[in-house]
């Protein structure tokens, strides 16, 4: 009987460790796709970006993911990812570039 129980409990932890390892590089594709993903909403909602930089992708205390970066190489930003990966919120730092005209109703895509 302790053979068949440790026989399984290893099979039970070696699947998990299996389970791991493949969300490792599922987590690499999704950091880059938030990467693009917040690149493209900021050059396409607000005014005079020339450069945006990420400085921090993470876990808020929340649970939600959040990107920290800057723009233009000084203004700050915040933005808070929803489950599809695209900004869902954010947050603007003094000095950040005006919201486009045409995006300030609804958010351009």
């Amino acid at each position: 009987m302790k053979k068949i129980f440790l026989i399984i409990t290893l099979i039970i932890l070696l699947g998990g460790c299996n389970v791991n390892s493949d969300n490792e590089n599922e987590d690499e594709i999704n950091e880059e796709e938030i990467k693009s993903n917040v690149e493209e909403y900021l050059f396409k909602n607000y005014e005079d970006i020339e450069t945006v930089e990420i400085e921090d992708i993470y876990t808020n205390p929340m649970g939600g993911l959040t990107v920290d970066g800057t723009v233009n190489g000084h203004a700050e930003y915040s933005a808070g990812i929803d489950s599809d990966l695209r900004v869902s919120s954010i947050g603007l730092g003094q000095g950040f570039p005006n919201e486009k005209e045409e995006c300030k109703e609804r958010d351009c895509d």
